[in-house]
Formats: C-alpha cells, structure tokens, sequence
C-alpha cells in the first residue's frame, strides 16, 4: 500500500514548529493540518449534508493516482442550493482497485450504510464535492444510548493552530468531544444563517 507524506520541503518548518511548542513530530504517520473550528468549517463549505453512504467506488484519475467517489443520500441539507438533489458524490483521494491501493493520511474514509454529517465543497465542472480540511469535513453520526450522537473523524490528522504568540499549538478542532445530533443541528443553522450571503473564508 502506498502513503503519501507530506512534501520534504515542508515537513522542516512544520517538525521545528512542533518541536518548540513539544507537540509530537510524526508526519509519516499522518498529515499536520490547520485545525478548523466549527464556524470555519461551516464558512468554507457550499453545502453541509447530513445523509446515509449507499456506495463506495475506487477509479484511476488522469494523473495515475487513485481517488474514489463516494454516494450519500441526502437526509437533510444544512447548506447548499439544491433542496430537490437527493444524493451526492463525494470524492476523496486514495483508494484501492485490484492488488494496487493508495492510501492518503487524513483523507477520511466512508463505510456503506453509515449516517454522515459533511462538510463540502464545489469541485467545479464536471467533477465531485471534497470534504472541507481532509478528514475535518466529516462527522460520523452514531447511535450511542439512544441517542443519535455525532463524532468528528480524525483519523491519520494532527490539528494545529497559531496562539495570540504566533506559536503553532495543538487545535481542538471543531468538535472536541462527541455532541447530540439534535443539539448541533441547530448551533450549524445559526452558523449557516451568519454566514449567508457572505463570501466563503
């Protein structure tokens, strides 16, 4: 299987920052990102989608590496400009077809028949949403005592940020812990009514 890393000419800024702040220097095994709060991820997406994964598929893109399309069924839309649209494809980098897989630390991953909440936006013409902030972009909703409890995928990222001192410091993300479902549905709306009309960050 082959990992991508983080370009050489970048990992040296980014292991002396982590290094003076003590924060873990890893890059091989994940990608060093800026960690977006909620209002950040909602400002950047053109559409916000809570739904259900029907299928994945991998394919070969122009370039040789491989990407795979992702479809949600619409359950709700949060943000967007097509309340009729009742799926989705979301495109991720990395994915296996055959013997060859590839496979990108911090590209979130999908399970058919999971419920999802993302976070995405317009790859222009002819071509599939990303998530917004690799894995950041999406949330995985889950039964948890009764409950629909919602979970932000983290999986191979390390989220950064700079302090009011300009150092690079550990991020939260926007979604620390694990919340209710119908308790973020409405702090996303208030966000999506704040942001309307407004250009993308």
């Amino acid at each position: 299987m082959l990992r991508l890393k983080l370009p050489p000419g970048l990992i040296g800024p980014i292991l002396a920052a982590a290094l003076l702040v003590g924060l873990p220097a890893s890059p091989a095994n994940g990608s060093i990102v800026q960690g977006l709060e909620l209002h950040e991820l909602v400002a950047r997406a053109d559409r916000i989608i809570l739904g259900r994964v029907l299928f994945s598929e991998s394919f070969q893109r122009a370039d040789g590496q491989l990407g795979t399309w992702h479809r949600i069924e619409v359950e709700r839309e949060l943000r967007g400009d097509a309340p009729d649209e009742t799926e989705v494809i979301v495109e991720t980098v990395g994915g296996a077809i055959g013997d060859i897989a590839m496979q990108v630390a911090g590209e979130p991953s999908f399970e058919v028949g999971e419920r999802v909440l993302v976070f995405i936006r317009d790859g222009g013409p002819y071509t599939a949403f990303r998530p917004v902030g690799m894995g950041q972009g999406v949330m995985r909703v889950r039964m948890e005592g009764g409950v629909d409890t919602v979970t932000q995928n983290r999986d191979g990222l390390m989220l950064i940020r700079r302090d009011a001192q300009g150092r690079f410091v550990r991020s939260p993300g926007a979604l620390p812990q694990s919340e209710r479902l119908d308790a973020l549905l409405p702090k996303l709306r208030a966000l999506v009514e704040q942001h309307a009309g407004g250009a993308h960050e």
